[in-house]
């Protein structure tokens, strides 16, 4: 793999992404709204004066927290349990991205010049991968550092330990590029075998409802947050499903077939 034509691909589609305000607005959104509602439910239980009998079913998973008062511990396990929802920023907007990245540019024919120079299959993936997935990292990294000042300033800074744990680190590190990544190539493989960016976008389901799913269970089992195993398992498992898309995506993202449509 040539990195210098890689990252051509990359400038090319930064470009386009980069320019496009609609579409970083829609890429800020989500994790915004996912870090806003649970900072909106530390900021309530922090002016309100907090009854044991008021805490509900989470009274039972505050045994998590041992050692802090009932107020700190129900505002910790809000901000730790609501994490696992961060995960769900790489999954859904990543693939919108790399939908409109193949379609759109099928639709306008400029994929057609591309496929037609000497840029291999796994070249062009690599620029349009690195290029979708960028923007949902990063964002992904810059709400989750807000989170966590902005909840320890509301409540107590204790709650930045919780945040910024070990275990959160290394999520933030790994799990969370790799899952943009798989996001991102499941778009660009379905986006170059149909014709419409919300037949792609709907496939972003198989990413998404598994870590819905997780974060439920981690809830109704009272786990307050992953563990370190947990993250790392996690990072197992995604590194073999982008691994096997790859392998997919050079047989599916077939440039012949491609340039005969396009024809």
């Amino acid at each position: 793999m040539r990195i210098d034509l890689v990252l051509t691909v990359f400038g090319k589609e930064w470009r386009e992404i980069s320019s496009n305000r609609l579409l970083l607005g829609a890429v800020a959104a989500p994790a915004i709204i996912f870090a806003a509602i649970p900072t909106a439910i530390v900021a309530f239980i922090q002016i309100n004066d907090l009854d044991m009998s008021q805490l509900g079913q989470i009274e039972s998973m505050l045994s998590a927290f041992p050692g802090l008062p009932p107020k700190l511990a129900a505002q910790g396990f809000i901000v730790t349990n609501f994490m696992a929802y961060f995960l769900l920023i790489p999954a859904m907007v990543p693939i919108a991205i790399a939908s409109q990245s193949v379609i759109g540019e099928r639709q306008a024919r400029s994929l057609e010049p591309q496929l037609a120079t000497p840029v291999s299959v796994s070249e062009l993936l690599a620029g349009k991968v690195l290029a979708a997935a960028l923007p949902a990292v990063l964002a992904t990294w810059i709400v989750w550092v807000a989170y966590g000042l902005i909840n320890a300033a509301l409540a107590d800074p204790r709650l930045l330990r919780m945040v910024f744990s070990p275990q959160w680190i290394v999520a933030m590190a790994s799990l969370v590029p790799l899952i943009c990544v798989l996001s991102v190539l499941l778009g660009v493989i379905v986006s170059s075998r149909v014709g419409d960016p919300r037949t792609a976008q709907q496939f972003g389901a198989f990413v998404v409802l598994p870590i819905i799913a997780i974060a439920v269970a981690q809830f109704m089992g009272g786990q307050a947050t992953f563990t370190m195993n947990q993250v790392l398992m996690g990072d197992l498992i995604v590194i073999g499903l982008v691994g096997a898309l790859l392998a997919l995506g050079s047989w599916a993202f077939d440039r012949e077939e491609i340039l005969t449509r396009l024809g």
